[in-house]
């Protein structure tokens, strides 16, 4: 345990001030000396973080590709390199030149997936990706708003794809999900990185380590949600007619009140409002409870089937927007309870 923890005495030096000794073996092993600059962080938690701000550790990757590869196995290994925070990712291969069919894979995941990712050198036998998006630049809240954001759009698109039955505007809901995906990775990314360096944690917007779990569970939620926004779309080219018009005024009601839910949800987690996201978690009783009775009153026809599934993912929807609410009660609860 004295490699990781120990306990020392504060010695007062002056009238106001205090130091506290560290272990020499400790300062070290962190290649720190007299002069050093230290950072001292006071956490909500009523601990203390003492830490030397030192350049990220994971900077280059490199991983092999051969011709047994398919390209679902290389996406995932990149995809998992650029989770894990690396700064520059080399694929290359032992002797043979990478396939066409690999670097077009390659490129497309740069373009559609790997948020503030470039290709900055290409051979026959190698391709070098750079992480070029600085992490301050664009905070968690400011992230994760614009995900949200699009995921909204998604769903009330889709609606409108259904509601005329334009397989046209459909499509162009399953592209926007892209764009989600883009920006739920990048999240990730930041908070494998955030875990790891306190610095990256504060500069994000985010205050202790255990905010990184909450948001990682909200990441997962709006993505979520904008799949089944892509579900509803999907279902827009199996309708044989029109919807009728009162149950389609229905689906829109139910959607509507949906987004509002989802939108309250997210409000309340970017105030860290207990009580508003307490309000949410109880909305979406009756956003279910529409829904089963939508579900109950309709006829059999030929649309019946897909109206079903629509209903569903309107539900689902509501459903992670209350995941979402219960977060934010669970990371603000301190606020609504006294403690002896």
């Amino acid at each position: 345990m004295s490699e990781i923890k120990q306990i020392r005495r504060l010695q007062m030096t002056g009238g106001s001030t205090y130091t506290i000794s560290l272990p020499k073996t400790w300062i070290s092993e962190l290649k720190l000396k007299k002069n050093s600059e230290v950072t001292l962080v006071k956490n909500l938690n009523a601990s203390i973080t003492l830490f030397h701000e030192i350049e990220d550790a994971k900077t280059h990757s490199v991983t092999s590709v051969g011709k047994n590869n398919t390209e679902e196995s290389i996406r995932r290994k990149i995809i998992a390199m650029y989770l894990s925070g690396y700064k520059t990712i080399e694929i290359k291969t032992k002797g043979i030149e990478i396939s066409s069919s690999h670097r077009n894979t390659i490129r497309d995941l740069v373009r559609t997936t790997l948020m503030g990712t470039e290709i900055i050198e290409t051979s026959s036998k190698k391709i070098v990706l750079q992480v070029l998006t600085q992490l301050a630049k664009l905070s968690f809240n400011v992230a994760l708003k614009r995900m949200y954001d699009s995921a909204t759009n998604m769903h009330q698109d889709a609606i409108i794809a259904l509601k005329n039955q334009d397989e046209e505007s459909a499509e162009e809901v399953r592209k926007l999900d892209d764009e989600v995906d883009r920006f739920s990775l990048y999240l990730m990314r930041n908070l494998n990185l955030a875990l790891e360096n306190t610095q990256i944690l504060l500069d994000s917007g985010l205050s202790k380590p255990s905010d990184c779990l909450g948001y990682r569970t909200v990441v997962k939620c709006v993505e979520r949600i904008a799949d089944h926004a892509v579900l509803i779309a999907k279902k827009v080219k199996y309708l044989h007619s029109p919807i009728n018009d009162k149950i389609m005024k229905e689906i829109e009601s139910l959607s509507a009140e949906t987004l509002i839910v989802f939108d309250n949800s997210i409000a309340a987690l970017s105030k860290r409002d207990y009580n508003s996201a307490e309000k949410v978690a109880a909305s979406v009783t009756s956003v279910i409870e529409k829904e089963k009775q939508l579900m109950n009153s309709l006829k059999s026809d030929e649309n019946t089937a897909i109206i079903k599934l629509v209903l569903e993912d309107i539900r689902r929807t509501a459903e992670y927007s209350k995941d979402i609410a219960e977060i934010t009660m669970d990371e603000t609860v301190q606020s609504v309870i006294e403690e002896f």
